[in-house]
């Protein structure tokens, strides 16, 4: 009997250490299933992957000092860090940030900067965070400020930027460079600005644009906006720039006899109060037959060819000068003509790399009474035209980007039968000259003051590991280490109690 109840309890307590085991194991798997849930979540509320594990230095570039030399007698400005200097220093990426600040400091003279801890003295950056309405006196919050903020200060302007903004971001949110020079400096220059112009990207029209070619339009110095232009009016007029980025349908004509105004109509008008116009056009879309034919008054016409009554794209590839080996990422050369030759110019002042455009289709250029009409971008003569599968032309040498100016209004148009030349990979890295030339190109058609020749320091693979941010490290340690630990000990616990029973 008594060896009877030995076995039994003995299978007993083996049976009760297996289901124990299972339930560990279970509550094991979980915490680590919450651990990437948190650490996930912490990364995209963040957005920053960049180890802490080295020091990172960059230099100014000193390309920004033409551009902040216009504004540099307006006043001071100042550049204020919320944090506690330890925390600023201690931390890779916000520590580069604040090294490119005080070399800004001390190359520009009216620039300074300053270090708020706004743990114990909040009021000091209250007038950035809240607004008083004139008319009731109420505060409103219009800005949300923590210990990422970076405040960029002028006596009439000001702006909050967060950690991110000084970083480039892939498609997945992982940093890949610094940009900070360019940033700051541009931020700089837009505080001390009184007159900003407007850059109007379109809508309802299935458009995209990749938040890189927003920042380049920022870093020109325009403020943002959205325009519907089927119930809105487009009342700007000269320096504004109006984006039409990727459309995946038509934009509207009216009619004048029946009083119906319509989209192209309102361009028009645009245009003529010497409005701009950036259009980045897909060419594999062959519905935008209206916009096309707004696009060719100006000059500028989109190759396609009629089969049975059909439009077909016609593509170019260039098996010699592709950086892809099907041939349609194309090295664009910047074309001949007055305009394209002020931008490469200004292009190879800077150093900048050769641009890049995928997926093109020609373009027909045609001289217009009154405006001047300019090639931009060409392939090389090794290229050729395709068009439902068959080749169309082998002359190579195609304009895959252009622009039109008008004498009397001084309204332009630019346009690019592609629309990776302004996509986050093209403007992302110091290797092509996208980024380069489309600060030029504002510039040179908006009037606009743009900082070119800002390069951007690449960080190594290597280093997007883990988050900077402390809290990331501290949830970090709490949820890989601290939880499987708490489990660990409470799981000894129950298993003594049970031995000891």
């Amino acid at each position: 009997m008594k060896q009877g109840h030995f076995w039994k309890n003995l299978w007993g307590r083996a049976h009760a250490s297996a289901r124990f085991g299972r339930w560990l194991t279970a509550i094991l798997a979980s915490a680590v299933v919450v651990f990437n849930l948190v650490f996930f979540g912490l990364a995209n509320k963040l957005s920053l992957y960049f180890s802490d594990s080295q020091v990172y230095a960059h230099t100014l570039s000193g390309n920004t000092d033409a551009y902040l030399g216009e504004v540099a007698d307006r006043g001071d400005v100042e550049i204020i860090f919320c944090n506690h200097e330890e925390n600023i220093t201690g931390e890779p990426a916000y520590n580069l940030v604040y090294q490119t600040a005080l070399q800004m400091a001390e190359r520009y003279g009216f620039v300074k900067t300053r270090i708020v801890n706004i743990f114990t003295d909040p009021e000091q950056v209250e007038p950035y965070k809240y607004a008083t309405d004139p008319d009731t006196g109420e505060r409103e919050k219009i800005n949300d400020i923590n210990r990422n903020s970076v405040i960029v200060a002028a006596e009439g302007d000001f702006v909050v930027l967060s950690m991110q903004h000084f970083f480039v971001l892939d498609s997945d949110n992982v940093i890949t460079a610094y940009s900070g020079e360019e940033i700051m400096a541009a931020m700089i220059h837009r505080v001390q600005t009184e007159v900003r112009p407007t850059a109007y990207f379109t809508t309802q029209h299935g458009e995209t644009y990749s938040s890189s070619f927003y920042n380049r339009l920022l870093c020109a110095g325009y403020d943002i906006a959205t325009v519907d232009l089927v119930t809105e009016e487009l009342d700007a007029g000269a320096g504004d720039l109006l984006v039409i980025s990727n459309p995946r349908y038509d934009f509207s004509v009216g009619a004048a006899d029946k009083g119906i105004t319509g989209e192209l109509d309102k361009i028009d008008a645009f245009l003529a109060r010497g409005g701009s116009l950036f259009a980045m056009l897909d060419p594999l879309v062959t519905n935008t037959v209206f916009l096309e034919r707004m696009l060719a008054e100006w000059g500028i016409e989109l190759w396609r060819e009629e089969t049975d009554g059909m439009r077909e794209s016609v593509m170019i590839r260039d098996n010699t000068n592709s950086i892809t080996t099907d041939g349609y990422a194309l090295i664009c050369d910047v074309a001949g003509s007055a305009l394209a030759d002020t931008l490469a110019a200004e292009l190879s002042e800077v150093e900048a790399g050769r641009v890049i455009v995928r997926q093109a289709s020609p373009m027909l250029l045609e001289g217009k009474e009154g405006k001047t009409v300019s090639a931009i971008l060409t392939t090389s003569s090794s290229s050729h035209a395709y068009a439902g599968g068959k080749e169309v032309s082998g002359d190579g040498q195609f304009a895959v980007a252009a622009a039109s100016r008008d004498g009397a209004s001084g309204g332009s148009v630019f346009a690019v039968a592609s629309v990776y030349m302004t996509a986050q990979d093209a403007i992302t890295t110091n290797e092509y000259g996208n980024r380069d030339l489309i600060l030029s190109l504002v510039g040179n058609l908006t009037g606009a003051s743009v900082p070119t020749g800002c390069s951007y320091f690449i960080l190594e693979p290597t280093v997007l590991e883990d988050l900077t941010m402390r809290e990331a490290r501290l949830w970090t340690v709490l949820v890989a280490v601290a939880v499987p630990c708490a489990l660990l000990v409470a799981g000894a616990c129950v298993m003594l109690k049970r031995r000891y029973r």
